[in-house]
């Protein structure tokens, strides 16, 4: 496990972690030393990342849907950011594969929640 629970995440740490997951879908490129380094062409982490997010997002929203265990409203808020990023990631098939096969009915009920806003800070292109 990467975050231990016996020391949840600070409000500092969660926006670290947020940072981290928006920074993943920036393009960039690899420093390397060899002689082909200016043939390379910038490319984000989102891609290979993107088998990954649905069980990143499925332990965020188990998290929350546990009794025990109990996450700040502040530390929510630090980490909705890199959430989002991570629900750009995932799609909307992606999402409809975790909520029919991952989630309990309390689960859904997060995962709506998180996708909602998701929805309400998306840009669409729209003028």
């Amino acid at each position: 496990m990467w975050i231990n629970p016996s020391q949840p995440l600070d409000v500092d740490e969660s926006r670290a972690l947020a940072r981290l997951f928006t920074t993943l879908t920036v393009k960039s490129i690899v420093r390397t030393h060899s002689s082909t380094a200016g043939a390379q062409k910038p490319e984000s982490l989102a891609r290979p990342l993107s088998k990954h997010v649905a069980y990143v997002i499925q332990a965020y929203v188990e998290a929350l849907n546990d009794p025990l265990c109990v996450v700040p409203l502040n530390v929510r808020r630090e980490l909705q950011p890199g959430l989002f990023a991570l629900c750009d990631m995932l799609h909307e098939h992606g999402r409809d594969a975790l909520m029919t096969s991952a989630l309990d009915a309390g689960g859904k009920a997060v995962m709506k929640a998180l996708w909602r806003d998701y929805e309400k800070q998306r840009y669409v292109g729209k003028g």
